[in-house]
């Protein structure tokens, strides 16, 4: 809403107050209800899936839990979109489905490959997967494969990708690690705005580029690492030509057709033993 706009909402809600208690009840009503305009699309957010249950944990549920959360969503009416849906919807005005849901799943586990994809299949929904560049490099080229710590190679991504049921997007090449000086992608503290810009333009276009050469497709939005949002990275990110963002903020989205809300997408984490429908009924309450 526009500076101009809350004015006018907050002296018309004055006025009313002056009239009468009952007209004043409405109007608070109606604020309230103007603060939720939009498209309601709540975002999931997945990592790891493995079998074994010693190892489920904040970020690895069992392939048992996905499944049950895509049923259940299926069962409540929600249609699966992805960012691309989006993006079409602000910038052509392309009708969203009346329950969106996005499914997301950041880092590339090749566990994403054996589990989510055949139960992708088997439901019909569709995923974004959030992969980071130097892991789908060094997975290509090694036979050290196990599905508790590899990654999905170029191969298995561009499978996935020519399904229809997974959208392959930037979780940047080498900047998923706080070991290197900088949290994440975020800016360092005195580094100049040029040389952050140059670190970006190299390390998200490096995975652009393999994209483009393995996958002939190019991300539209970047997955910022661990969540640490970087108010020094959105002009970057839009002179690189992405039209999203997302963020690890656990809210619903209220889709509105503007083009800035793209680059600031909430999602839930979904852990172990706190289901989709538990997620979502919190949300509302």
């Amino acid at each position: 809403m526009k500076v101009i706009d809350k004015l006018i909402a907050v002296l018309a809600l004055v006025f009313v107050i002056t009239i009468g208690g009952t007209a004043a009840h409405i109007a608070v009503i109606q604020t309230s209800a103007e603060a939720q305009t939009g498209i309601p699309l709540p975002i999931f957010m997945y990592h790891h899936i493995l079998k074994e249950s010693d190892r489920h944990n904040t970020y690895t549920i069992s392939p048992e839990e996905f499944r049950n959360d895509l049923l259940y969503l299926k069962e409540q009416g929600y249609t699966p979109i992805v960012i691309q849906d989006l993006v079409d919807y602000v910038q052509n005005k392309k009708p969203l489905p009346e329950q969106p849901v996005m499914i997301t799943f950041d880092d590339g586990y090749e566990s994403f490959h054996e589990y989510a994809f055949p139960i992708l299949q088997e439901t019909g929904f569709r995923a974004v997967f959030a992969v980071v560049g130097r892991y789908a490099d060094e997975y290509s080229q090694t036979e050290d494969h196990h599905i508790r710590y590899s990654h999905c190679t170029w191969e298995q991504l561009a499978q996935m990708q020519s399904s229809g049921l997974v959208e392959i997007q930037n979780h940047s090449y080498n900047l998923h690690t706080n070991d290197q000086g900088r949290k994440g992608s975020k800016k360092k503290p005195g580094e100049s705005m040029e040389s952050y810009r140059e670190m970006l333009l190299a390390d998200l276009g490096k995975v652009q580029k393999n994209c483009m050469e393995q996958l002939h497709w190019e991300p539209s939005c970047f997955v910022y690492p661990f969540g640490h949002i970087s108010s020094e990275a959105l002009p970057v990110l839009k002179e690189m030509g992405f039209s999203a963002a997302l963020t690890c903020e656990e809210k619903i989205n209220y889709i509105t057709g503007d083009p800035e809300q793209l680059y600031h997408l909430y999602r839930f984490n979904r852990p172990h033993g706190k289901s989709a429908q538990q997620i979502l009924e919190s949300a509302k309450k």
